[in-house]
């Protein structure tokens, strides 16, 4: 059995016991991540717990903090089950086919990818939404599509099917929080 992770947009759940997928529940809420996350694997390993063979963890792209909330939990749970954890790039988990997966990355932005034959091929890059390039070259035509959500039972899948490890989150954005100047005078 596969366990999959994905706290790139939403959280998303599922496990994956061979073709059949036997667990999935997702949350559309880009805030609630670790609120939602403990009850929702709970509910995922409830009965499966030994079974689980592997743990899949979305890498993004994403916001620092929805993707280390997921990362860090499927981490501490293959270590917990005594698994291996493979990082997979979310948008693995956009489209169901050969597409250019889009997703929304916040400040009028959206990270796009080109997935064919069941990999991402191209991207993660960043765009203005409205600026988002057609798929070019032998890719041509492929559909667009812009995920709303990430589905971590196509995540499992992928995983099941060989797909290549994102070893490091994939933020594309540096961080942009500055230290502070030090502390503030008081005055009397």
């Amino acid at each position: 059995m596969i366990l999959a992770i994905d706290t790139s947009l939403g959280t998303a759940v599922a496990v994956l016991d061979g073709d059949e997928l036997v667990f999935e529940e997702r949350s559309d809420d880009r805030r609630g991540h670790a609120e939602r996350l403990g009850p929702m694997l709970e509910r995922a390993l409830e009965g499966r717990r030994s079974r689980i063979e592997l743990v899949v963890a979305g890498m993004g792209p994403g916001a620092f903090t929805g993707l280390r909330v997921g990362i860090a939990a499927a981490r501490a749970t293959a270590m917990g089950l005594g698994v291996r954890c493979l990082g997979v790039a979310s948008h693995l988990g956009g489209a169901t086919g050969d597409a250019q997966v889009t997703t929304d990355v916040r400040r009028r932005e959206r990270a796009w990818s080109v997935v064919a034959g069941g990999a991402v091929v191209e991207g993660p890059h960043l765009a203005p939404a409205d600026a988002v390039p057609e798929p070019a070259g032998e890719h041509a035509g492929l559909p667009r599509v812009d995920a709303e959500a990430i589905d971590a039972g196509l995540l499992a899948r992928a995983a099941a099917r060989g797909a290549a490890e994102v070893t490091e989150p994939l933020y594309l954005r540096e961080a942009d929080a500055v230290p502070s100047a030090g502390p503030k005078r008081v005055s009397q």
